[in-house]
């Protein structure tokens, strides 16, 4: 992407500190949960 290793993971934390997710994981199925990501329906799980 052009961007340093360190600017990627201050990103990354800052996204997390925002929507107050503990993780990646946790911010993913915040994301999903919410309707702002959408799993293609083969990839979808039951829960």
């Amino acid at each position: 992407m052009g961007i340093s290793d360190q600017t990627a993971r201050t990103h990354r934390a800052r996204l997390l500190q925002k929507a107050g997710a503990g993780n990646v994981c946790a911010l993913l199925f915040q994301c999903v949960h919410n309707g702002w990501l959408a799993l293609p329906q083969d990839q979808a799980c039951d829960a």
